[in-house]
């Protein structure tokens, strides 16, 4: 851009190019929200709604926190295949075990809880679960576990099978 003074108080102005910078769009703030971890003993994703609770109009969701919380699915093949010979792989009873001790943790889909519903109160995100403990890291017997699993049946309504 070039200025001539013309006169007091008058300016030519020569204008040839001119290049406007925009400013960057600020980046996106960066989350480190881990995706909940919802899966079957098989491996495959499951949809929140068929394990926690919704009231009526509302939708629902896996807690943020829920791994965090119940831990990850179990993948000793061993435990699998005991768990499977008291829940069939088709009625997609989740099977966890907690992060930092020897506990299993058995989610019950709503459409077979007992104790999760309308009718028991429950608040949206409550879901049935049952925690199996085991003393020590490594410590599971597998008769004494099928016993425990076998426990959680009369909780189960697989009537609506």
């Amino acid at each position: 851009m070039t200025e001539i003074k013309k006169e007091d108080n008058e300016f030519e102005v020569d204008v040839t190019k001119v290049t406007v910078n925009k400013p960057a769009a600020p980046a996106a703030p960066k989350t480190n929200k881990k995706q909940p971890v919802l899966k079957n003993v098989e491996g495959k994703d499951m949809k929140p709604e068929d394990y926690f609770y919704a009231e009526e109009g509302s939708k629902a969701i896996t807690p943020a926190s829920f791994n965090d919380v119940v831990g990850l699915p179990v993948t000793r093949e061993d435990l699998i295949e005991t768990f499977n010979n008291v829940f069939k792989p088709e009625d997609n009873v989740l099977f966890y075990k907690t992060v930092d001790k020897e506990v299993y943790i058995v989610i019950i889909p709503i459409k077979y809880s007992t104790t999760v519903g309308r009718m028991h109160e429950s608040i949206n995100g409550d879901f049935q679960k049952h925690a199996i403990s085991f003393i020590a890291e490594g410590s599971v017997n597998l008769v004494t576990f099928q016993a425990k699993l076998k426990r959680i049946l009369p909780f189960v309504n697989f009537v609506a099978r």
